[in-house]
């Protein structure tokens, strides 16, 4: 699908509430990602007191328009949000598309039934984090993480739809196996090849695949592929070599739909023995727990800030670090990517117990498996990745 930031001139206002601590509402247009905590006047009675910098939170509304053009028709759309939080309510045309309590795992809302066409549309998103204390650190409040709006032909590729493991690795010869999940969105059965392309980070060909697919109506099909790597470069801490992989959907000769992934050729292992192992070789880890903001920026997440982030970690002799207590960014793994640390990557700070009386607990029982689904369908393609936490110090656990 083709993916276009929306990330300019959102209509930005805080909402009126019996606890707000804003003394104006005028509304003002703000670029995402965007913090309106970070922006706030402090308050020493705010329920969530220090652990949350004594920031009041509250309730504000995003508005933006989106022109919807008439050459949209038979096409899929769909927004992407990085991260909103929390308690997002998305509206569409005055339509619901999308409820998400969470503030840290991405979703995506369909706005395909809902399209008007050759007019502006508008996307309008209620944040609500104005039950206080829900964490025990800072949070921000907002969309503080990108926006896409993704844009898919009659057949696409789905997002997220891409998934490449590493099953043989060597210098020598690597095997990359790479399932791509298809969307037919038409009423009749679509004949398509996928085909998927390993570049190396010059660009040129490492290795290639085609396969044919039937892809039923108005349901999905996924296309498996081997491809031969040789010779292979790796991916480590100290060489954090990167391959792109080019997807494409194609009738014929032409190529109706294309994603790229970036993808690193690594092997993990651990055992009671050796512990840790990258590529074959044992190692410690050293490293620590970072929380998602970004200091004086607040929560939002510019990229650089990510970014550097992680250079200074580096800097500092680290190999690894832990997401405390929650996914982070697509840009800090991006980042960890492109800089070599590996990464813990943790789903929540809580389960059904709560340590803060408007945390996650009282969402886990509807949400846990939505947002363990969103935190490993996004990050799993990332070779920084080794760990996937499910929860920070779990009070179920002794119970």
């Amino acid at each position: 699908m083709i993916r276009q930031s929306l990330d300019r001139q959102w209509r930005f206002q805080p909402a009126s509430t019996a606890h707000s601590w804003w003394k104006k509402t005028e509304s003002t247009m703000v670029d995402l990602p965007h913090d309106f905590s970070i922006i706030q006047k402090r308050d020493p009675h705010s329920p969530s007191g220090a652990s949350n910098g004594f920031f009041p939170g509250g309730v504000a509304v995003y508005e933006k328009k989106l022109y919807v053009p008439s050459d949209w028709k038979d096409k899929k759309i769909l927004l992407e949000f990085e991260g909103i939080y929390m308690n997002a309510t998305v509206h569409f045309n005055n339509q619901i598309v999308a409820q998400h309590p969470y503030g840290y795992t991405s979703f995506h809302c369909d706005l395909t039934p809902y399209l008007l066409y050759d007019r502006d549309n508008v996307i309008r998103v209620t944040v609500n984090n104005s039950a206080l204390p829900n964490t025990r650190w800072y949070s921000g409040s907002g969309i503080y993480r990108h926006v896409w709006l993704l844009i898919g032909e009659e057949v696409h590729i789905t997002p997220w739809g891409v998934y490449a493991t590493t099953p043989q690795v060597s210098p020598d010869t690597s095997t990359v196996f790479v399932r791509t999940e298809v969307e037919n969105i038409q009423a009749s059965t679509a004949a398509v090849t996928v085909r998927s392309t390993l570049l190396t980070s010059c660009g040129s060909i490492a290795a290639s695949a085609e396969t044919k697919l039937e892809v039923p109506p108005h349901s999905k099909a996924e296309a498996s592929q081997r491809l031969v790597v040789s010779p292979a470069n790796l991916w480590s801490v100290e060489n954090p070599y990167l391959y792109t992989l080019k997807s494409e959907i194609m009738k014929g000769d032409i190529v109706i739909d294309s994603t790229e992934t970036s993808i690193g050729i690594r092997s993990i292992s651990f055992d009671r023995v050796n512990g840790f192992s990258l590529n074959g070789i044992p190692m410690k880890l050293k490293g620590g727990c970072v929380h998602h903001d970004c200091g004086l920026l607040g929560a939002a997440s510019y990229d650089r800030a990510e970014e550097r982030k992680v250079e200074l970690l580096k800097a500092n002799g680290f190999n690894a670090v832990r997401c405390a207590h929650n996914p982070p960014s697509p840009a800090f793994l991006d980042a960890c990517d492109r800089l070599g640390l590996l990464v813990i990557d943790e789903a929540f700070d809580c389960w059904r117990e709560s340590k803060n009386p408007n945390d996650y607990g009282k969402y886990f029982e509807d949400w846990w498996k939505k947002d363990l689904a969103s935190m490993v369908l996004r990050d799993r393609n990332h070779p920084s990745m080794i760990l996937w936490s499910t929860g920070n110090e779990i009070v179920e656990r002794d119970g």
